[in-house]
């Protein structure tokens, strides 16, 4: 099985944006899930099925670099001419001009994503009220609008017009990778940010390679402990169909942090 912490926090550390595990589940704006210990989403529910409400205005940043990333030494690449064979495809009249790509490691990975667009929900006020509502009613709700303290809001998601992942799914692997049209075969992590196809050996990877790729990658927030602890104290009263607070709802600085 991989090992997807290094990747997730690498990933991180690189663009500030988490990668989305599993690699084809992809994340949208108003998500809810749990993270785990090694990085993996886990999907709960969405701002409009718990607390009938979506972030407003979203705001749209495309970056032109590829981005593009490997684990380091445990990652190679070797290139093979047509007719050329391997321990992969041993047979000369399958073996095309291609990449055989190692990953040598559990921790091993290989990243490239071209054309991202990153969003972000920047009007989140209304929102925030309705969660902080749904926190003084939690007890009043059906099973379904229950509070769980490890919720992650995914407020900012990054889709890609190519992106292409790899992680070894037993530890180690080794796949042969072909171009689409006139390029040839990869040679580093960035050129597989183009139309490529998996080939013999893709059966021992976790592996994505996608046009029009939306959700991609992540940044996830939760609620600050300081304002929970506020809201438990915080006096409100019910009149008929209506709350009203004692204290005015905290603004989405003070509200979340990113997990």
């Amino acid at each position: 099985m991989a090992d997807i912490t290094g990747f997730v926090t690498e990933v991180r550390d690189h663009f500030g944006m988490r990668p989305v595990v599993p690699l084809d589940f992809p994340i949208d704006i108003g998500d809810i899930g749990a993270i785990g210990s090694d990085g993996r989403w886990r999907p709960i529910t969405t701002v409009r099925h718990r607390f009938n409400a979506y972030p407003g205005r979203v705001r749209r940043i495309t970056d032109g670099r590829v981005w593009e990333l490997s684990s380091g030494d445990d990652v190679s690449f070797r290139l093979y001419g047509r007719g050329e064979t391997s321990q992969l495809i041993p047979a000369v009249a399958h073996a095309k001009a291609r990449a055989e790509i190692t990953l040598a490691s559990p921790g091993s990975f290989v990243l490239a994503a071209r054309g991202v667009t990153v969003r972000r929900a920047i009007e989140l006020d209304a929102l925030i009220d309705r969660i902080h509502l749904a926190y003084h009613t939690r007890r009043q709700r059906p099973e379904e609008g229950r509070w769980y303290k490890e919720f992650a809001f995914v407020f900012e998601v990054g889709d890609a017009e190519r992106f292409t992942a790899m992680l070894p799914a037993n530890g180690h692997a080794r796949v042969a990778i072909t171009p689409k049209g006139t390029a040839g075969p990869p040679s580093t992590p960035e050129k597989l940010a183009s139309l490529v196809r998996f080939g013999p050996g893709s059966e021992d990877l976790e592996r994505t390679n996608q046009r029009d790729a939306r959700g991609r990658f992540y940044r996830a927030y939760r609620l600050r402990p300081e304002v929970l602890a506020r809201w438990r104290e915080e006096p409100w009263s019910r009149a008929r169909d209506e709350i009203t607070f004692e204290w005015p709802t905290p603004s989405f600085e003070e509200t979340f942090e990113e997990v």
